[in-house]
């Protein structure tokens, strides 16, 4: 009996797709008992085992494809939050060194992976410049969130500023680590992959300068091409420029006119009434303004990115919003939100007075904390 032609071409084209293999052989040095994982980046488990004495293995199984993964050593002695280890597993076999107490650390990964090799390479840099800083930062948040209800908001502002002090310095220390690893793999195939897990909103300026340096096969992949565009918008929005207009009207259908906002500070809001934090955020904004000096000195304008004007009137009027109100009904297409970057809902920005920038793409959390700062500073 013969096999129809396309069944065999297609039986020929399995047998020649390769097959991905891979097993793990691991130290966790000082570990008595723990647990090794490997998930996908949707946060399915694919591979565990125990860790038992300092030792772990995982023998030869089938991989679904090549490609990134994540990566976790736990310590059931140490209840540390270390962050998973990104990682990229193909065919091959890989050996895993750790050791406890320095789990924040990217693990020692030898393998026969020219992209592991990369992906070891700059971790290893970024941890090797930033490990009193990522200390700082633990340190610090765990007394934001023991000592919430007891400190004095003086207290729990200056651990904020600390915070924040840290948190900038650690994304400047990835730039230069970035910038080293970029010195030793100039023509790395996955610069652009690196760089989107980089805090690279966080300082337009000086990324932008990077990816100008990446290969143009960097550039033109598909994380490069997002980062570049993001990038491209990002740096007409660092602190200090002056801030895009605001198109769109009022909810009495009146054009918005800049000129009607005379305060020291303003908050601009963008929301949607479809968007459940964006209401509930709402609730704490008003609260804001009841303060006497934010009252005072700040003025908040709320843009809607609905497309639908019943939406937005409706929620306007259910939640007793009475501050300024602005929308162009266009939605995700909206040119306020292409203008200032806006890729989540609710975001937040802090102008000053004159319409320049002060913070971009602040948090809820932290407004009136940095409200307050500026209104010591002027």
């Amino acid at each position: 009996m013969k096999l129809p032609y396309i069944v065999i071409a297609g039986l020929l084209l399995a047998g020649c797709k390769k097959q991905v293999y891979v097993e793990f052989t691991g130290t966790a040095t000082g570990i008595k008992t723990g647990v090794f994982t490997v998930k996908t980046l949707g946060d399915s488990t694919i591979f565990g085992e125990n860790i038992k004495d300092g030792k772990f293995n995982v023998d030869k199984k089938h991989l679904g494809k090549a490609g990134y993964y994540s990566m976790n050593i736990t310590d059931a002695d140490n209840k540390d939050e270390h962050t998973p280890y990104e990682v990229y597993l193909e065919d091959g076999k890989y050996a895993i060194e750790a050791k406890a107490g320095e789990l924040y650390k990217y693990p020692k990964i030898t393998s026969s992976s020219k992209i592991q090799e990369q992906l070891s390479a700059f971790y290893t840099l970024a941890d090797n410049m930033s490990n009193e800083t990522v200390k700082n930062i633990g340190k610090i948040n765990k007394e934001l969130k023991d000592n919430y209800m007891k400190s004095t908001p003086e207290a729990y502002n200056n651990l904020l500023a600390e915070l924040q002090a840290n948190q900038t310095k650690m994304r400047d220390v990835d730039a230069e680590a970035f910038k080293q690893f970029l010195k030793q793999y100039p023509q790395s195939e996955i610069s652009a992959h690196i760089m989107s897990k980089l805090d690279y909103e966080g300082d337009p300026v000086t990324y932008y300068a990077i990816f100008k340096s990446l290969t143009p096969e960097a550039q033109k992949s598909e994380e490069g091409q997002e980062i570049g565009d993001k990038l491209s918008h990002m740096i007409n929005l660092v602190v200090g420029k002056k801030a895009p207009a605001i198109q769109g009207n009022t909810v009495d259908g009146k054009a918005f006119d800049p000129k009607s906002i005379s305060k020291k500070l303003i908050v601009i809001d963008f929301w949607k009434a479809g968007n459940e934090l964006s209401r509930r955020n709402h609730d704490q904004v008003k609260s804001l303004m009841a303060q006497d000096a934010i009252k005072q000195n700040v003025a908040f304008i709320s843009i809607s990115l609905d497309s639908k004007s019943d939406w937005w009137t409706g929620a306007v009027k259910d939640d007793k919003l009475d501050w300024t109100q602005v929308s162009d009904l266009k939605g995700n297409d909206s040119p306020n939100a292409a203008n200032y970057n806006i890729t989540e809902i609710p975001s937040y920005y802090l102008l000053d007075g004159n319409w320049n920038i002060v913070v971009a793409k602040i948090g809820i959390k932290n407004i009136e904390f940095e409200i307050s700062q500026y209104l010591k500073k002027h």
